[in-house]
């Protein structure tokens, strides 16, 4: 009996064993390992996107936790960097700082220039959040400097992390400069989830410079590059930024689609600040298709949310939105007192830009009601927050270019203020109205001599940065067809010059078999190659398509076929950098020449003679000089 009751005790002892490592198990992948092979696996995938962040936190969690209770010090260190992101992507910010100060300082990561690198990519994605951003633009500029001395993969983790920081502070040629080259550095190492964010980059800037054309192109490339990964929180990123240009180009149709794909994302992970800017976006769309009900119940949802969770630019946009929706439905003092709510805490707006647009709202709005001192109150905030706004981007700001704030609409701003006051109050003691009289003459003359001296100002950097725009090619980042046109009428006004006409051949052919966007790479290779090879002395720009004109100080015949030989070689060196091309693929152009003198001092003339010498160049059989 005493036996039996033995084997029964062993049996129950084993069931229950079993029964509590089955239930472990199922809750710690890791249970069978620690396998030093299988934390490697979790960190690889999820480093290469093939496992999404934010719907395997666990995973990652554990890899974590594992990986440094076993010592294994070169997987935790991996393992650290990628949970920061995971970090900054669950918004816990007031954590990621602590676990940045802890892993910064690790002796070993000096060692990891990639895993170092990744560290540095959130941390400079968490300093871009703050309200100085001092601390972001110092970070910015280091890693600015030591962009040569890193390998392909880390300069992309490089490009990825100042292309964030530039789109946020606005430097929208420094994001889409970043976005290309980090573009063809991920074309080069096939890292296709870089080669998605670098796409919406490229697409955010183009649709803030307001090429909608290449916004939207760039901006599907983003979603359809990002839906062959399993990041499914930059693919949602893709489809909010694919909708918002789509909105802005009025196809709210097709806009609603893919901000309503993202919607459901941030939804399924609880991702507040993904939430509250699709939710706005639809909100809006409701708002323009004017189904003022349904965007009144998603803004009013949508101010809640972003309220509860500190998001800021959502809660006092939505608040906006809110009060545009109460004047379409004629509930002028409903929107009256949002818009009063909003003033009471505008100072939580991130931008000045966000602040001006709020108080030309707000001025239209105390206009309708009749209460002009508070309409004045706002055009004169109108003002100082533009000048603010303009003062902080400086030249860097080209969305900041659009803002217009004439002298006349300021005068007519102020008469009609003058005119809409209640003269039978002012009529009512004398004294009082000249007080007000007063107040008021001295408050414009103010307003005068401050509109006065901002356009002054304005208008001279205005001048210089249109036509420095105007005259820029910004895709090969050199002079276009206007810019080198006006440089040869200039020179040859002064000398005799030579000019010069390249194509470059089966150009169009490269489009067809590669795409438009390696068509770009080769254009800024043949820019890049001639800005390294022409003298001080000679100009260049892009004439039209793959058409450029050169300015050469030189009319000397050997010396022009010597430069343009070695133009060839450096061409042809800067294409074989791109990896998408072929290898040892020909790269070549034709040119035609037209050489100065003292008889002939005629641009169109000069430019003529030197397109008939092109023809012939391309009738021989191209990849020639022809010099007329």
């Amino acid at each position: 009996m005493a036996g039996w009751l033995n084997a029964l005790t062993i049996l129950f002892f084993m069931c229950v064993t079993q029964s509590g490592f089955a239930s472990e198990s199922a809750s710690n992948p890791f249970l069978d390992a620690p396998d030093r092979e299988s934390t490697r696996s979790i960190i690889k995938d999820i480093r290469q996107y093939k496992l999404d962040y934010l719907l395997y936190k666990e995973k990652l969690k554990s890899a974590f936790k594992i990986s440094k209770e076993q010592g294994w010090e070169d997987l935790h260190l991996e393992a650290a960097a990628l949970y920061s992101e995971l970090l900054f992507r669950q918004e816990k910010y007031d954590e990621l700082t602590v676990h940045l100060s802890h892993y910064l300082n690790h002796k070993e990561l000096l060692k990891r220039n990639d895993i170092y690198l990744l560290f540095l990519e959130t941390k400079l994605k968490s300093l871009t959040r703050l309200d100085d951003l001092k601390p972001a633009k110092e970070l910015s500029k280091k890693l600015e400097a030591q962009i040569s001395q890193h390998s392909v993969n880390e300069k992309i983790i490089i490009f990825r992390a100042l292309a964030y920081y530039y789109t946020d502070t606005d430097a929208l040629r420094k994001t889409l400069n970043a976005a290309l080259e980090g573009l063809e550095l991920a074309m080069k190492s096939s890292d296709i989830a870089s080669q998605g964010y670098f796409y919406r980059k490229i697409a955010d800037a183009y649709n803030y410079l307001n090429d909608k054309e290449k916004a939207i192109h760039y901006a599907k490339k983003a979603v359809s590059t990002f839906e062959s990964t399993n990041d499914g929180l930059f693919t949602s990123k893709a489809y909010w930024s694919l909708g918002n240009i789509l909105l802005e180009s009025d196809d709210t149709s097709n806009a609603l689609v893919y901000l309503n794909k993202a919607l459901a994302y941030f939804k399924k992970v609880n991702m507040k600040k993904g939430l509250t800017f699709a939710q706005y976006s639809i909100a809006n769309i409701q708002y323009l298709q004017g189904n003022y009900d349904a965007a009144l119940v998603i803004a009013q949802e949508n101010i809640k949310l972003a309220q509860s969770a500190g998001i800021n630019d959502m809660q006092l946009a939505s608040m906006i939105l809110l009060s545009n929706i109460y004047i379409k439905q004629d509930a002028l003092e409903q929107a009256n007192q949002i818009n009063d709510d909003v003033f009471l805490i505008i100072d939580k707006f991130s931008r000045s830009i966000y602040k001006a647009e709020f108080f030309g709202e707000r001025y239209e709005l105390k206009r309708k009601l009749n209460l002009t001192d508070e309409a004045f109150d706002a055009i004169e905030k109108k003002l100082f927050y533009t000048k603010k706004h303009f003062d902080a981007t400086s030249e860097s700001n080209i969305k900041a270019l659009q803002v217009k704030f004439e002298v006349k609409e300021k005068e007519d701003t102020i008469r009609k203020l003058e005119y809409q006051k209640d003269i039978s109050n002012l009529q009512a003691k004398e004294e009082y109205q000249q007080k007000i009289i007063w107040r008021l003459s001295a408050t414009i003359a103010f307003i005068l001599v401050l509109v006065a001296l901002l356009l002054v100002y304005r208008q001279s950097r205005q001048r210089k940065k249109y036509h420095r725009m105007a005259s820029t090619d910004h895709l090969a980042n050199c002079l276009n067809r206007r810019g080198i046109l006006a440089t040869a009428n200039t020179k040859l006004a002064q000398q005799n010059i030579t000019v010069a006409i390249v194509d470059l051949d089966y150009f169009k052919k490269i489009n067809d078999e590669y795409g438009h966007d390696v068509g770009d790479l080769v254009l800024i290779a043949f820019a890049n190659a001639a800005k390294e090879t022409l003298s001080k002395h000679d100009d260049f720009g892009r004439y039209g398509g793959e058409e450029w004109l050169f300015i050469l100080n030189s009319s000397d015949e050997i010396v022009v076929h010597q430069m343009f030989e070695q133009l060839a070689a450096t061409y042809q060196k800067y294409c074989n950098n791109i990896d998408a091309l072929e290898e040892d693929l020909s790269m070549t152009f034709s040119v035609g020449v037209s050489l100065g003198n003292k008889s002939n001092k005629s641009l169109d003339t000069l430019i003529k003679h030197a397109d008939n010498a092109l023809y012939q160049a391309k009738e021989n059989g191209r990849n020639q000089v022809i010099i007329n």
